[in-house]
């Protein structure tokens, strides 16, 4: 029995022993090393993979032993490194000029993993460090090429750098194009047929050619190309308004850039001008800045032609040229039909139908958001004569476009067909707004505005009329062409009236009035107090004119008291001798024109004039008469014999007499000169100096000297200045 049971545990153990070496190969095999590379007299750095996620290795252990490429049996260990992840590096290194051996032994809950040896020659495995671009500038006798300089950072053996070669590759606006050289035959090259002003990116990696799988990485530089002249014109359009003023107009040319890579540069500036064709007239916008795409002109309705130019640091672009068409041409034909259909929410397909029996030289498509607001916001594109369709991109979604195409005919251009068109409808953002026209005892008549296209964010479909009273909601549905309601059979009482717009997606409701219905006395309160306010009118009127009204009625009475006539002394004087009545002036009346508001333009105001001289007065004398005497006392000094003039201040008016008077003064003082501005003498301007004086020791002797005579306005100017006020009334 005993010796049936050891054939049975050899065979087990066997069995456990075969079982152990297969999972030790296969778990071999899940672990392999893919490549390794030599960084020249850096370090070996070797990558590796495990195809087996089972494993739960814990940790990775890279060996790495050199020997002789031609025996391959003596190994010398060069070093090794410990890691969790999938490469590892061991450094340093001498040279790369061995064959090397590399294997990983990998750390398992279970135990130990070790790769299959890995065999490489060093030279097949080099990775040259990047070279240095030490210069890269353009040339300077050739406007499309580079010139570029560089240096290898290693040292190479002579017989060596036959091997190593070098990558070019320059880059713009998405177009690269590359060369390989060798690195050490020529250590600048030219690189020529390149883009004039255009911004190139140069990169240059190195390679040993004998390790041809392994390029260094990539070191760059940016420059740009010497600039020249654009060799194309920019794109030119217009907009044509109709006439605003007597034979002017207005045109707006729209243009754009030019294209890479005909711009040769960076355009600095633009110019346009128009010229006449049938005169010599021309208008201009001068140079303009480049960042402008517009230009406004206000032209003749002639035809005339316009160009345009741009212009960088090495020249002016070619011009571009647009017939306008004068004010009376006839329109030409736009395209049969035009349609537009969704892409998506920022693509719309626009297609057209051509004219018929036409010629079409091209077409041009124009879209702009709306509403239309500047010149900048219109985008438009040039089409060939065969296209039927273009594709607008970059649109937004519930915004109206409007989309036109204009068919070309030559120079010229035809009328365009339009069509407003969403890339998705939305719902309105607002309501309307409704007025009220008319109220009855059982009815209402109301209008609303529509919604601007761009806040209805879609094409409206209908109008709902909302109405509620007392808590009841009613509704009208209404078409969308419709403005105007009549809502009937009413009951009375206040409604809150409004209206919803809708669209495809949704409405919205604008604000809400409320109308009173059933009262026909309504309209009887805007009355009412129109005529309130015209009798608080005519009651304040009087209160703030009281003033005014009281002058008009009541004027005011002078006070004889207070008159200069008052004040006149009736003392005896003496009797002075004046001059002969020659030599003085004849005072006498005027006619009263217009100067006193109580006489009208033709009533005349008659003043007595008199003349007296004064005599010295004798104490013995008791009776001095005062008849028209005239003496001068030879005993009295020359100062006291001096003349005198009275102006009788009555005047008549129909019916009344005022009484004269007349003004004493001790000594002819100027302080009381009376009648300054009344004596007037043409011939003899010393004279104006007489005025009437009265001496207390001279008595007047008073002699009319021409009564009731009638002045001109010329005899005495300042004649109005000294009658009294008409005090009567």
């Amino acid at each position: 029995m005993s010796q049936m049971k050891l054939p049975r545990a050899g065979l087990l153990l066997w069995m456990c022993v075969m079982n152990r070496v297969q999972d030790t190969a296969t778990a071999a095999a899940a672990l392999s090393i893919t490549h390794c590379v030599i960084r020249q007299y850096v370090d070996i750095t070797c990558y590796w993979e495990t195809t087996d996620q089972h494993l739960n290795i814990n940790s990775y252990r890279l060996q790495i032993n050199k020997s002789s490429c031609e025996s391959k049996h003596s190994f010398f260990q060069v070093g090794f490194c410990n890691t969790a992840g999938s490469d590892c590096s061991v450094q340093p290194i001498d040279s790369a000029l061995h064959c090397f051996c590399a294997d990983v032994l990998a750390s398992t809950r279970t135990g130990s993993i070790r790769s299959p040896p890995y065999f490489f020659s060093g030279v097949n495995a080099v990775k040259l460090r990047p070279p240095q671009i030490t210069n890269l500038t353009p040339t300077k006798t050739r406007s499309g090429c580079l010139q570029v300089t560089w240096k290898m950072v290693e040292s190479f053996l002579q017989n060596e750098k036959i091997y190593i070669r070098l990558q070019i590759e320059y880059t713009t606006h998405n177009q690269t194009r590359s060369q390989t050289t060798q690195a050490f035959s020529n250590e600048t090259l030219e690189l020529c047929d390149l883009h004039p002003g255009s911004k190139y990116t140069v990169r240059l990696r190195a390679q040993d050619s004998r390790a041809h799988a392994h390029w260094s990485s990539w070191t760059s530089l940016d420059t740009t190309t010497a600039e020249k002249a654009p060799s194309a014109a920019p794109r030119l359009w217009r907009l044509i308004h109709s006439v605003e003023e007597a034979g002017r107009r207005r045109l707006i040319l729209v243009w754009k850039p030019v294209s890479w890579p005909e711009v040769n540069g960076v355009v600095l500036s633009y110019s346009a001008t128009c010229r006449s064709d049938l005169d010599s007239s021309q208008w201009t916008c001068g140079t303009m800045d480049a960042s402008r795409r517009s230009c406004i002109l206000n032209i003749s309705d002639d035809p005339c032609h316009c160009s345009l130019t741009a212009t960088n640091s090495a020249g002016t672009s070619p011009p571009a040229h647009i017939s306008i068409p004068a004010h009376t041409h006839a329109e030409l034909p736009p395209p049969q039909a035009i349609s537009v259909t969704r892409l998506d929410d920022t693509r719309l397909v626009v297609e057209w139908t051509a004219a018929l029996s036409q010629s079409e030289s091209g077409f041009v498509v124009q879209w702009a958001s709306v509403p239309y607001t500047e010149p900048t916001s219109l985008d438009w594109e040039h089409i060939n004569e065969t296209a039927r369709s273009f594709i607008v991109s970059g649109l937004l979604p519930e915004v109206p476009y409007n989309l036109s195409v204009v068919s070309l005919f030559g120079p010229l251009a035809g009328s365009g067909m339009s069509v407003i068109a969403f890339t998705r409808e939305g719902a309105p953002s607002v309501g309307p707004n409704i007025t009220m026209l008319q109220t009855s005892s059982s009815g209402v008549v109301l209008k609303w505005d529509p919604v601007p296209l761009e806040k209805l964010h879609g094409f409206i479909q209908s109008y709902t009329i909302l109405y509620s009273i007392n808590g009841k909601d009613k509704s009208e549905k209404v078409s969308a062409h419709d403005e105007q309601k009549s809502l009937s059979g009413l009951m009375e009482g206040t409604y809150n009236i409004c209206v919803m717009a809708h669209t495809a997606v949704g409405g919205a409701t604008g604000p809400c009035q409320q109308v009173v219905v059933g009262l026909e006395d309504v309209q009887v309160i805007p009355i009412l107090l129109c005529a309130l306010l015209l009798c608080f009118l005519i009651l304040i009127i009087p209160v703030c004119m009281r003033v005014r009204i009281k002058q008009c009625l009541c004027p005011t009475v002078p006070d004889p008291s207070k008159s200069s006539l008052s004040v006149w002394s009736n003392a005896r004087m003496c009797q002075h001798k004046l001059p002969s009545l020659s030599a003085m002036n004849s005072i006498i009346s005027m006619g009263q024109t217009t100067i006193f508001q109580d006489y009208g333009e033709k009533d005349y105001v008659p003043v007595q004039v008199f003349t007296y001289h004064t005599v010295p007065q004798d104490s013995n004398e008791t009776n001095i008469s005062t008849s028209a005497v005239t003496h001068q006392d030879s005993t009295l000094p020359a100062a006291q014999a001096f003349p005198t003039h009275l102006l009788n201040h009555s005047y008549t008016k129909p019916g009344q007499v005022t009484p004269a008077g007349y003004k004493e003064d001790p000594q002819p003082s100027s302080d009381h000169l009376l009648f300054e501005s009344f004596f007037t003498n043409k011939r003899n301007q010393a004279d104006l100096c007489d005025y009437i004086h009265v001496s207390q020791s001279h008595e007047p002797v008073i002699t009319t000297i021409d009564e009731y005579r009638t002045l001109d306005l010329n005899e005495c100017p300042h004649f109005r200045q000294v009658l009294p006020e008409d005090t009567s009334t």
